[in-house]
């Protein structure tokens, strides 16, 4: 084989070579990659470790989660029974302190039958209305001022307008039905005659 052939070939197997086989790295370069990857490897375990939390980390927050949403059903369900129960046994108090009146209503009539007095029975009214309005009071029911008072129509209904000689403008002069306040709201108006100026 001539010199010049040898020497071409040589040239082929040179370009095939690559780079890393051409130059092998010196001691600190062997070093240096051994570091990287060293570095690569702790970075990839510190990774593995934070996934790991992570997921521990969301399947406490989804425990948590789905408690609290059980709770919140929970909660939800006890405040629809309360409610039932408050509409259904809302009266309850008021209803126990009728009941006393309801039986002195029944002991006056069962007396009045049985003797005849019409002066026994007003008075079996009389103390059955008076126990009436004492159960209602302690309930926080109470009358609305009415007679003899400037017209408020926040409290009074007006049904009868009439002119009075002896009464202002704006006064009323006759309670037709008695109104009531529940604490301080209004359960219901009194129905008044008011009466106007006086034209004679």
């Amino acid at each position: 084989m001539s010199e010049g052939k040898r020497e071409g070939n040589l040239e082929d197997e040179r370009v095939d070579e690559t780079p890393l086989q051409r130059e092998e790295p010196s001691g600190e370069g062997k070093r240096t990659r051994r570091g990287a990857m060293a570095r690569l490897k702790e970075e990839a375990e510190s990774l593995r470790g934070e996934v790991a939390r992570l997921k521990v980390e969301m399947e406490e927050t989804k425990d948590r989660w789905m408690r609290a949403v059980a709770d919140l059903e929970n909660y939800k369900k006890r405040c629809a029974r309360e409610l039932e129960e408050s509409h259904r046994y809302g009266n309850e108090n008021l209803l126990r302190e009728i009941l006393p009146i309801l039986d002195n209503m029944e002991r006056a009539l069962n007396h009045t039958q049985n003797a005849g007095n019409g002066e026994a029975f007003l008075e079996g009214v009389q103390m059955i209305h008076r126990q009436f309005l004492s159960a209602l009071e302690r309930c926080g029911v109470r009358s609305v001022k009415a007679l003899h008072e400037p017209f408020d129509p926040s409290r009074h209904e007006a049904m009868i307008q009439v002119e009075s000689p002896e009464h202002d403008p704006n006064i009323v002069v006759q309670e037709l039905e008695k109104g009531y306040l529940l604490h301080d709201r209004l359960l219901r108006p009194a129905k008044v005659t008011v009466s106007k100026r006086f034209e004679g």
